[in-house]
Parts: C-alpha cells; sequence; structure tokens
C-alpha cells in the first residue's frame, strides 16, 4: 500500500523552522531534546537530516513531525494536511495555542 505523501510538508518544516529563528544545528538539538523530553529515550537526529525534511528528500517520521508540532504550538494535523496551504500554515504559526486559551477562558466564564 503506497499512501500519498503530503507535498506541503517540506515547506512548512521549513517554515517552522524559520519562525523559530533556528538554523538547521539549532533545530537539530531542538527536537531531539523534544523527542528525548517525551519518549524518555535517547535518538539521534543530524542537521543534514532537517535540511533533507525541508527539501523534501527524506520525509521524517511521526515522532519528529509530532515535535515539530509541538515545538510551533500547532497540530500535527496542520503540518501534515495539504489542505491547509503554506500561507494560511504561515498566519497560524504560534497562534494556535493562544487561541486555545481563550477558547478555555471563555467557556470557564460561560
Amino acid at each position: 500500500y503506497a499512501r500519498n505523501r503530503p507535498q506541503l510538508l517540506p515547506g512548512k518544516l521549513r517554515l517552522i523552522r524559520e519562525h523559530l529563528q533556528l538554523d538547521h544545528a539549532h533545530m537539530t538539538a531542538q527536537l531531539v531534546s523534544e523527542i528525548e523530553s517525551h519518549t524518555k529515550r535517547s535518538i539521534q537526529i543530524k542537521p543534514h537530516w532537517v535540511r533533507n525534511f525541508e527539501l523534501g528528500k527524506h520525509e521524517p517520521d511521526l515522532i519528529t513531525v509530532n515535535s515539530y508540532s509541538r515545538l510551533a504550538k500547532v497540530t500535527m494535523n496542520l503540518i501534515i494536511d495539504d489542505a491547509v496551504s503554506t500561507e494560511a500554515f504561515r498566519k497560524r504559526l504560534g497562534k494556535e495555542l493562544k487561541h486555545k486559551k481563550k477558547v478555555v477562558q471563555h467557556t470557564r466564564k460561560g
């Protein structure tokens, strides 16, 4: 069974790195730290892997995509769903968590 690869994924991963104002080496370190803190096991990611993710040469595994989503404070679905354009994604970067907090606060008041 062959699945369709998300065509916009590489660009969205690049946007996340740029939004976080990190170079490839620092993005790598952030991903490793994020993954290790959630899985409690040691992993290895190399800076050229991050470049290859952004160029579409390799696709990251779901654990890595999930780490990108946590670092960017967006849902993983926004990253992998090609129905969400890169422009729409760029506008959502870093805003989703703030929106969720407002919704929670609003529901508590009502």
